[in-house]
């Protein structure tokens, strides 16, 4: 790979193929402000990026530090290299990242529009309009006009208007619209705030009183009035299992390793050193990553790993029980 160290432009575009940049990418003068970068071949930049459009018409490609694109960060949907990003990108207007390799993300993700296809995101995405195809995003969601989200894991949503397809995971209790959730025929909305995902990602069998619980965007919709600072109130749909069972009486929650598992990916590239996690089922360490998580939530996803449903019904004898034992 050769490496720079002094930037060439090419009629106002850095072209990377086959190049390690071993400097940021960062306007030295205001001539400079409006530069691109187009990647055709395997790349590094080793610094931060500002630059006016980012394209990628071929991978893989990663970019060490921030990245701010003013207007656009693209690919072509015929890459299939992997693109990997570090720390934070930002995107004043479009980001569109759809093509068949995987992305990375080690931290926040916030641009005018994102859209995302095979994507894992440590942290947060934000924007105005959100659409997400077979992604992970181990933070939250935010958008503030509208979300589809196709066969994804979230932490959490929040959004005006909402619609999913396939089947959507939620790791945390709750998730909020404006306008009424929709889920299209076939799709499902679970919850694994309950479910057992140390022991799942172990391959070790789950803990009792654990598992995954559907939501029905019909039956387990509250409403909530929200006041800003302002003093406007907003009406929010709000769909969530806090409210809806037991079983959580009845677990020590850290016991079920699900905060440290999802902590270890969201910071896997800001950590100096990678957590162990013990030993799988064969008796092989198991060390802890982005990459790793990542995909222990699509197997989830796709049903590769199924995971047990959390039984409706507890029996008063282990109510009374565990109360008597307190």
């Amino acid at each position: 790979m050769q490496e720079l160290t002094e930037l060439r432009l090419d009629s106002g575009v850095l072209i990377l193929d086959g190049t390690r940049v071993m400097s940021p990418v960062i306007p030295r003068s205001y001539r400079d402000v409006d530069n691109d970068i187009l990647v055709k071949g395997t790349s590094v930049i080793e610094g931060a990026v500002y630059t006016r459009n980012l394209s990628i018409e071929s991978g893989p490609f990663s970019v060490a530090g921030a990245l701010f694109a003013k207007e656009s960060l693209t690919s072509l949907r015929e890459n299939t290299g992997a693109i990997r990003f570090r720390k934070a990108v930002a995107c004043n207007g479009t980001i569109s990242l759809e093509d068949e390799g995987r992305k990375t993300f080690g931290a926040d993700v916030n641009a005018g529009v994102v859209r995302l296809r095979n994507a894992v995101v440590a942290a947060s995405v934000f924007g105005a309009e959100i659409v997400l195809e077979d992604c992970i995003v181990l933070g939250g969601v935010f958008a503030t006009k509208s979300l589809s989200a196709a066969r994804c894991v979230m932490g959490t949503f929040n959004a005006p208007s909402a619609s999913l397809s396939g089947d959507t995971y939620i790791l945390h209790p709750s998730v909020f619209t404006v306008e009424p959730l929709h889920v299209a025929e076939g799709g499902r909305l679970v919850n694994l705030t309950l479910a057992d995902l140390g022991n799942l990602f172990k391959g070790q069998p789950e803990r009792d009183l654990t598992g995954a619980i559907e939501i029905d965007p019909v039956v387990d919709e509250q409403k909530v009035s929200l006041t800003d600072e302002k003093g406007n109130d907003t009406l929010w749909e709000t769909y969530s299992v806090a409210g809806k069972v037991l079983a959580a009486d009845l677990l020590d929650l850290e016991k079920l390793d699900n905060h440290f598992l999802l902590s270890a990916g969201s910071l896997d590239m800001q950590l100096v050193k990678r957590y162990d996690f013990g030993t799988d089922a064969e008796g092989k360490p198991i060390t802890l990553s982005l990459d790793v998580i990542g995909d222990f939530l699509s197997d989830i996803q796709t049903g590769r790993k199924p995971v047990r449903r959390l039984s409706g019904t507890i029996s008063f004898d282990e109510l009374k029980r565990f109360y008597a034992d307190r």
